[in-house]
């Protein structure tokens, strides 16, 4: 019996090219205040948990039609870094159960739009070098600015909640 040939592997397709990245979050700063709340003898430890986070979105414009023998040269895109405010209040019970209320988020003033013609070859996402400069200097703007963005937020949102329920509030 002669030999028998190997197998050949299966044939595979070639990977689709990466799609480009049109959306990104990400987190810039994040804060925790701890405090212990008292109201008739009883005390309850919460959290008031803080984030700050950059949304990025990079629109590729149309390429443009070129006539014949004419190569087209960019590819326009378009971006926007928003930028937002989260906040989490987080109450522990005494057998030490952590129960949240819904979130809140806001967005922030650091806002940048923008657009440049890439050149060819260059996908229009969230990694590409207009985009990237562009959500450093929001992020640079609110590095400056997000301790006194948390505390604000804590001082006109959550304390007169919190004392007008009762209590009082040692921050720890």
């Amino acid at each position: 019996m002669p030999p028998q040939a190997a197998t050949p592997p299966a044939a595979t397709a070639p990977a689709p090219p990466a799609s480009p990245t049109l959306q990104r979050l990400a987190p810039v700063a994040q804060k925790a205040k701890a405090l212990l709340l008292t109201k008739g003898g009883k005390t309850e430890n919460a959290v008031v948990r803080y984030q700050i986070f950059t949304r990025t979105i990079a629109k590729p414009g149309a390429v443009p039609v070129a006539p014949a023998g004419v190569t087209v040269s960019a590819i326009p895109c378009a971006w926007v870094v928003e930028s937002y405010l989260q906040r989490d209040l987080c109450f522990y019970s005494i057998t030490g159960t952590l129960g949240c209320e819904e979130g809140a988020t806001k967005p922030l003033q650091a806002i940048e739009n923008g657009q440049a013609d890439l050149p060819v070859g260059t996908a229009c996402e969230v990694f590409a070098k207009p985009v990237t400069d562009a959500e450093d200097r929001v992020i640079a703007s609110l590095d400056r600015l997000k301790d006194q963005m948390f505390e604000d937020d804590y001082k006109l949102a959550v304390q007169p909640r919190l004392l007008k329920s009762g209590v009082t509030i040692t921050e720890r």
